[in-house]
């Protein structure tokens, strides 16, 4: 198979089960707390990708700088991954698709300024999603759709937080450190960083059948997202962040309409007008720099 097209295929793929675990993350947060789901489910994918890493790999690679710098992208990604089910939990899957395409600005920056590339109709961009971004708010009248500015405070951290993540994995995946420690070491953070958070703060006590009645349910959100992170870090380890971004534009509008279908989330021709004319700033952002 041609490798672009193998890439091609690592990368959609991911990008479909993040979408559909985003809208099964809207479904099961709806009866219980943050902390205890992602806690019950980052302890099965730890296990699920430290045995096939332990199984798989070696340690040539793997140096106590290159633990640090994973871990800290690590702690980010949780950080941003708190912050998105606070949002799902309480508003719609839009907002989440929306501020994921702010994502696109903040990669396009650090490659500007980090990465030495020129970036030309960098700003014509960014005015065309500030522009829908800004219409999409003055026409929004649903009461479910409307956000406090603390829900908005938490959506530029997610949005910060996962882009911050993926750049840290990035560098680490370009010096050969084996993609399933990176999601080992990404898992076990989430699982000890909230489980401290639910036993802690929420003093939440786990009861058996809790344990009982979401077990299927994140079982499968687990081999879900295992699979999203690794077709993830297989296509970025064969690529580039321009590439992937580009790409990963789709995520948000399938998060959009998944929500649309899944819970029946209306949306209105104004609406749709300002999430295309979001799509399209980004695409011009990319452009630039590919």
């Amino acid at each position: 198979m041609n490798i672009e097209i193998k890439i091609m295929i690592f990368i959609l793929l991911s990008i479909l089960l993040f979408s559909f675990n985003n809208v099964l993350w809207k479904k099961n947060l709806k009866d219980t707390s943050i902390s205890f789901l992602i806690s019950y489910r980052a302890f099965f994918t730890s296990i699920i990708s430290l045995i096939l890493f332990l199984t798989n790999s070696d340690f040539n690679n793997i140096i106590n700088s290159s633990i640090i710098k994973i871990t800290v992208g690590s702690i980010f990604g949780a950080i941003g991954l708190y912050c998105m089910l606070f949002i799902i939990k309480k508003s719609s899957l839009r907002w989440i698709g929306i501020y994921n395409l702010f994502g696109v600005i903040f990669t396009g920056i650090y490659l500007h300024f980090f990465e030495n590339i020129e970036i030309n109709n960098f700003l014509f961009g960014i005015v065309l999603i500030m522009s829908g971004f800004i219409l999409h708010l003055y026409k929004n009248q649903e009461p479910n759709l409307k956000l406090e500015m603390k829900q908005h405070f938490y959506l530029i951290v997610m949005t910060l937080g996962f882009g911050i993540s993926s750049i840290l994995h990035w560098k680490n995946i370009e010096t050969n450190v084996p993609i399933l420690f990176i999601i080992s070491n990404q898992e076990i953070v989430v699982f000890l960083l909230f489980s401290s958070v639910n036993i802690r703060y929420e003093r939440t006590i786990i009861k058996i059948k809790n344990l009982k009645l979401y077990f299927t349910r994140v079982i499968i959100m687990a081999l879900i997202l295992f699979f999203a992170l690794l077709f993830s870090f297989k296509g970025l380890k064969t690529t580039n962040p321009l590439i992937t971004s580009a790409l990963f534009l789709i995520g948000p509008i399938l998060t959009i309409t998944l929500g649309n279908i899944y819970f029946q989330e209306k949306l209105t021709f104004k609406n749709l007008i300002s999430i295309i004319i979001i799509l399209i700033g980004a695409f011009v952002v990319h452009l630039s720099i590919v």
